[in-house]
């Protein structure tokens, strides 16, 4: 007479090996993010979604265009936001690509003015290697939707330093000052310049020369740069294709090329 099996023991016997489990969660993943990259697109309308929003004075109209709102802007940046982070697992090491509290639009309580908005007009994901040191940020990737800001006005795309500490200025600076070689040689890459056409970005400049440095120096416009960052828009072709996420991701992959040069210069080991 056979003895009843012990349900636990045949429990074990059945389930997955660690090593096989975690192999089927990466192939379930790769068939998510599959259907993630083609079911869910941005379009002109989540641009035209975000200028509304930011016009709303009522507090429950986001909750009266929720369907919207998910279907036009957080379904489609978390995707993007979660695919991308795939993508790039083994080569943005250290890199934190946040997800919680993604594409959320409504402001706190303390940023509504008086009689203004209760929603952004804008929303990003950045992704970053944390700092140890709260009054400085590390280079970033970063990915925006900014109808409604004059400098911008579309999509962008953009990575490096944008918010520098008077320290991490000073040795960007230097380090250019020293030798400028190794930007350069990056913004000349075939590689890099299929991706962002242009150098750093000008737009935030001193009008002076920084103390310390040589105005007759030939780099002295980068050595002028208040931020060490290259950007760039993207067309209504590239923001709604398909492909999004995975131009993306070539794009934040040259720009961690960027990124690595410049936290050698932040570092001091230039």
């Amino acid at each position: 007479m056979l003895r009843e099996s012990n349900p636990s023991l045949l429990r074990r016997r059945w389930e997955p090996s660690g090593r096989e489990s975690e192999l089927q969660r990466e192939l379930q993943r790769r068939s998510e993010l599959k259907n993630i990259s083609t079911l869910e697109t941005f379009s002109s309308q989540s641009l035209e979604f975000l200028t509304l929003a930011g016009k709303q004075k009522k507090e429950d109209w986001l909750s009266r265009n929720d369907a919207e709102y998910q279907r036009l802007i957080r379904s489609p940046l978390l995707a993007l936001a979660e695919s991308v982070s795939y993508e790039l697992t083994s080569e943005a090491r250290g890199y934190h690509f946040p997800v919680r509290g993604i594409g959320r639009i409504k402001k706190p309580a303390n940023k509504v003015e008086q009689g203004g908005a209760h929603f952004k007009d804008w929303v990003s994901f950045i992704a970053t290697r944390p700092s140890k040191n709260r009054f400085e940020k590390n280079p970033l990737l970063f990915f925006g939707l900014l109808p409604n800001e004059p400098q911008w006005n579309g999509v962008v795309v953009a990575g490096g330093l944008y918010m520098t500490s008077s320290l991490q200025a000073r040795r960007v600076r230097q380090a250019i000052a020293d030798d400028s070689g190794p930007f350069r040689e990056l913004f000349r890459d075939g590689a890099f310049k299929r991706h962002f056409k242009h150098e750093f970005d000008s737009r935030m400049k001193a009008q002076r020369c920084p103390r310390g440095f040589d105005a007759a120096h030939p780099e002295i416009e980068w050595i002028k740069l208040k931020a060490f960052f290259v950007c760039k828009k993207l067309t209504m072709k590239e923001f709604s294709s398909p492909n999004l996420a995975q131009n993306l991701a070539g794009d934040f992959r040259q720009l961690l090329r960027l990124n690595e040069l410049l936290q050698k210069a932040v570092n001091g080991s230039w």
